[in-house]
């Protein structure tokens, strides 16, 4: 008799868990919902797990509307990462891309997985690619974790998110790749509703 009044409790405490965990990736998705546009400084560090060299980079963020997203480099100044709508242009160096995600499959998973963190949907992105969200709060933030259930060729393993406790806005990204290469990006100066020129979304021809 005990062991099923455990049972039970357990079973109790897991589901009001995960109704405390929906309600609060409701919360985040409500209040990013809620704002227009979003400025802010973002400083890159991507982490080479074959020699454990790191690459530092910063520049400003730019969010606008659901589809909108640009991070204009100021260290390296040549590079630029810009989405509008379905396009997805990027120069790292003197490489250039410009894609039509609606063409290429692993770039639009990338494009997406970008805007929804951005935009404060995590639960989304959890739902499109099959990953497992855990959610907690922390001192920090609040911490929202996906991790893939299935490997794939230019996927990520996991992704840890750190949204605001008062805001909901997103302040850190780590992106870990099955290969063991990882990408934060940490975000500051947040403007939520800031006034800039729609230009910073334009591809250069």
């Amino acid at each position: 008799m005990k062991t099923i009044t455990l049972s039970i409790c357990l079973l109790l405490c897991t589901l009001l868990h995960a109704q405390d965990n929906q309600a609060t990736l409701a919360q985040i998705e409500k209040a990013n919902a809620a704002i227009t546009s979003i400025q802010g400084t973002f400083a890159q560090t991507k982490k080479i797990a074959a020699n454990g060299k790191e690459i530092h980079s910063d520049g400003t963020l730019y969010i606008s509307d659901s589809d909108k997203m640009a991070m204009h480099y100021n260290a390296p100044s040549t590079d630029l990462l810009i989405i509008n709508g379905e396009r997805f242009y990027m120069i790292r160096g003197k490489k250039k891309n410009n894609f039509n995600t609606e063409k290429n499959k692993a770039m639009r998973s990338l494009r997406n997985t970008l805007l929804y963190c951005v935009h404060g949907k995590p639960a989304q992105l959890a739902e499109e690619n099959n990953a497992d969200i855990s959610v907690s709060k922390e001192a920090s933030g609040i911490i929202v974790s996906l991790t893939s259930q299935k490997k794939t060729a230019r996927g990520y393993k996991k992704i840890v998110l750190s949204y605001d406790s008062k805001s909901h806005l997103l302040t850190r990204m780590e992106m870990i790749e099955w290969g063991g290469n990882s990408t934060v990006y940490e975000i500051s100066d947040i403007r939520p509703d800031a006034k800039f020129s729609a230009t910073v979304f334009d591809i250069p021809e």
